[in-house]
Formats: structure tokens, C-alpha cells, sequence
């Protein structure tokens, strides 16, 4: 991560110079609206050398710089640039995969040009802005995302920042697409969706994805008394997860060690988290719930411990391979109110970044053992179900979770400064 960070501090920062108050105050947006405008000429999909193509900017020679560790907004790939816009030193960086651009990020070292100024500035040049997620009521967020819409262009997002910690400074991302980045943990309280005027700006959450997403495994536990399992029809609403149809189908899922015959689709987000989900059962009952994320974030998190936080005892009762990528171990649930379960919890490494992925057997049971599991030992009983162990292969057997009062097992983020472009500007504005 260290390596990461200083080779981004160093392109981002590079090549400043001054210029004069005089240019600064006088200058209009209209170079920076032209980089926007080419920008929409492209589409999802597009190339590095497209970069090229952007006015006003200079960017370092192809290929891009293969990074130690993934960012946050999942480039492992970025591009220093820079150059004088509207009289104002500006610099920038790009960040996506191996052959592919993801996003665009400026920021200005100079006086602001003033959020409204570019906003005009669009709309004169004939790209309409909606503003789709702003501040959340009484918080201290200084973003704003704006769904750009522009006659025969491919849709992208901009945002804009105005504020840093209170302080002003202005940054702008784009994006390709129509769908909003996802937010880092710590801003999910800091931002709304609902922006439109007269809004209430509610927060997209009050929890932690991980809290979140703990309340929803606690939710599809049957209570206790009831069928291993849940009725299809009960599905519906259930831990607010969206389901494809109404009725299971034949499905495959032995790749998931799964051998119920039937199976149904859907998607969920859990405080702007993304997840795949998949049911599968019997023809009266879904047995087993599948959760896998669609994307990375920041490891630190504590899932298991919230689920024990609620009340519930979570034990380590089967440890996958050791020397993986990703750990792969079942604990047993109980509690006097629900049924017995089982949860596999799969932990994908990918630099400081990670991605989860569960099974929640509602019969509990637990699948064919596969020859590399392990039975639990010492080491396993260090780490607790966290997602950044100590060691690869270890995680909890526990019935009291370290996370509880432990803040330094969590991420905890704020708005950034303009001088922390890694985590700040490409963590999509989140330190």
C-alpha cells in the first residue's frame, strides 16, 4: 500500500506552476466544460489512448502504471496528467484495468471556479446535469454527483467537489454509465439519493455495510419452531433482497457445492454495497441463500461480530484450504429464537481491498467436506470471522468478538483535504 501511495502522490502532484490572480479570477469554465464534452464522446469500455483526445490535458506515455495494490473504485491501472485550464493549474489522473479507462479525475490547485459556474457552463454547451446524490441532511459531505445527459452521447456521471472538510477546494470525476459509483463505508451517512427540491435528503444508511448486511443474515433466520427454511412466497421482501419472478427453476448449482434442484435469482444492495444473490431449495421451501458481492471495499470489517452483537452465537465449526486467496469457513448460528444455521464466509484478498461472498444453509446443514478443509485450531481461534487476519488461513471460532468497543478493527473515513489525492480524489472523496 506505501509503494501504491507514494507512486499516485507523485503523479498526482507533479508539475505544478503558478499563474496569475488576475487569470484566475477572470477566467471562465469553458476549457474545463470542453474536457467534459470529449469525455462524452466516448463510452464504457473505452481505451486509454482516449485520454489523448481530452483538450487542455498532457498525459504520461502508454501503458498506464500497474499499480502494487487495487484503488478503491477497483483501478489497478492509472495515468498521470495535467495542464493549465481556465487559468488555473490543474492536476489530474485516470484509473482503470489493464486495457481499459474507468474514470477521470481532476483537481484544481488553484482558486475554485465555483460549482454553479460549471453547471452553467454545461447546460450553455448543451449537456443537461440532474443532480442524483448530494449531502444528506445536516451532514458534512461537500460532494455533489450529477447525471450528465447530452444529445447523441454515451450518459456518464459527473462529481463535484466544493468542499474539504469545511475548507473550499474543487475536484471532478467522470464516469461512463448511468449508475452511481458506490460509496466508501463511512460516507453511506454523509450522502442521499433523494435530492430532488423539497427532499427530505435521507441518508442512504445509518449503518455500516457490513452492519447492514449483518441484520440481513439475522432476518433470514427461521425462527424457531418453523420449517428448515422459508415457504418461496415468504421470500418476497425478505431481508429486502429483489428477487427475479416469483417462482424457483431448475437450476445447476454444484459449482456452489449446492445440490438443491431448484434455485431463484435476485440482487440486493446493503447501504450502497452490492450483492448477487441466488435461493435454492425444494419445491416448498428455499433451503440455502447465496450473497456474493459485485465489487471490492477497504478490509477491516467485523461482519460475524455484529451477527454475535445481535444476540447470536457464532462458532467456527469447519476451516477451508489454507495458503489461498480467500478464505472459505463455516460457523454454526444459534440462538433461542431462530433455527440453527450454517454460514460459509468467503473472504477474497486483493491488496488492502477485498470481497465477500456467503452461504446461509437455513437447514443446517453443512456440504460434503472437501479434502483440503480443516478442522479448527489455535491459530484459527485468533482472528475472529474478520476480514484482514493475521495470518491468511485464520479466522474465528468466537463467542466473544474483539470488535465489540475495538474502533481499530474498523474503517473509519471522513472527507479528505486536497492533498490527499490517493484515498481522497480516486477513493472516490473518502480518506
Amino acid at each position: 500500500m506505501h509503494r501504491t501511495v507514494a507512486v499516485v502522490l507523485a503523479l498526482v502532484t507533479a508539475g505544478a506552476v503558478p499563474v496569475s490572480l488576475a487569470a484566475q479570477r477572470t477566467a471562465p469554465p469553458a476549457e474545463v466544460v470542453a474536457i467534459v464534452a470529449k469525455f462524452l464522446e466516448g463510452e464504457k469500455g473505452a481505451g486509454w489512448e482516449s485520454l489523448d483526445a481530452l483538450p487542455g490535458l498532457t498525459w504520461t506515455p502508454l501503458p498506464p502504471k500497474d499499480l502494487t495494490n487495487c484503488l478503491p473504485d477497483g483501478g489497478c491501472y492509472a495515468r498521470q496528467g495535467g495542464g493549465t485550464l481556465a487559468g488555473r493549474r490543474w492536476t489530474a489522473m485516470a484509473t482503470g484495468a489493464r486495457t481499459i479507462l474507468n474514470a477521470v479525475y481532476l483537481r484544481n490547485n488553484a482558486a475554485p471556479l465555483g460549482e454553479s459556474a460549471i453547471l452553467e457552463a454545461l447546460a450553455a454547451a448543451g449537456v443537461t446535469p440532474e443532480l442524483a446524490r448530494c449531502p444528506a441532511k445536516g451532514s458534512a459531505g461537500g460532494t455533489n454527483w450529477y447525471r450528465l445527459k447530452a444529445e447523441s452521447r454515451a450518459p456518464a456521471i459527473l462529481a463535484v467537489q466544493s468542499s474539504c472538510n469545511g475548507r473550499a477546494c474543487e475536484g471532478l470525476t467522470l464516469t461512463y454509465g448511468d449508475e452511481l459509483p458506490p460509496l466508501q463505508p463511512a460516507q453511506v451517512a454523509l450522502y442521499s439519493n433523494q435530492c430532488a427540491a423539497g427532499a427530505s435528503r435521507e441518508p442512504t444508511s445509518t449503518k455500516r455495510p457490513h452492519e447492514a448486511l449483518a441484520d440481513a443474515v439475522v432476518a433470514l433466520l427461521p425462527a424457531t419452531g418453523s420449517a428448515a427454511g422459508h415457504p418461496w412466497a415468504a421470500l418476497t421482501g425478505l431481508a429486502e433482497i429483489q428477487w427475479n419472478g416469483d417462482a424457483p427453476k431448475p437450476g445447476n448449482l454444484s459449482h456452489l457445492n449446492d445440490k438443491n434442484p431448484l434455485m431463484l435469482t435476485g440482487q440486493v444492495s446493503y447501504a450502497d454495497r452490492k450483492f448477487s444473490t441466488i435461493a435454492s431449495g425444494s419445491a416448498s421451501h428455499a433451503k440455502a441463500i447465496h450473497l456474493e458481492e459485485g465489487g471490492l471495499h477497504p478490509k477491516g470489517e467485523h461482519m460475524l461480530g455484529v451477527v454475535y452483537q445481535r444476540g447470536f452465537a457464532v462458532q467456527l465449526v469447519r476451516c477451508g484450504p489454507i495458503y489461498t486467496e480467500s478464505t472459505n469457513n463455516w460457523y454454526r448460528i444459534t440462538s433461542s429464537r431462530t433455527q440453527t444455521a450454517m454460514i460459509r464466509q468467503s473472504i477474497c484478498y486483493d491488496g488492502n481491498n477485498v470481497s465477500d461472498a456467503y452461504e446461509l444453509r437455513l437447514d443446517g446443514s453443512l456440504p460434503p467436506r472437501d479434502p483440503r478443509d480443516r478442522d479448527p485450531g489455535p491459530l484459527d481461534l485468533l482472528d475472529l470471522g474478520r476480514d484482514s487476519p493475521r495470518v491468511s488461513r485464520s479466522t474465528w471460532m468466537g463467542m466473544v468478538p474483539r470488535s465489540r468497543g475495538s474502533s481499530r478493527e474498523l474503517s473509519h473515513l471522513k472527507e479528505p483535504g486536497p492533498l490527499r489525492p490517493l484515498i481522497g480524489w480516486i477513493g472516490r472523496f473518502a480518506d
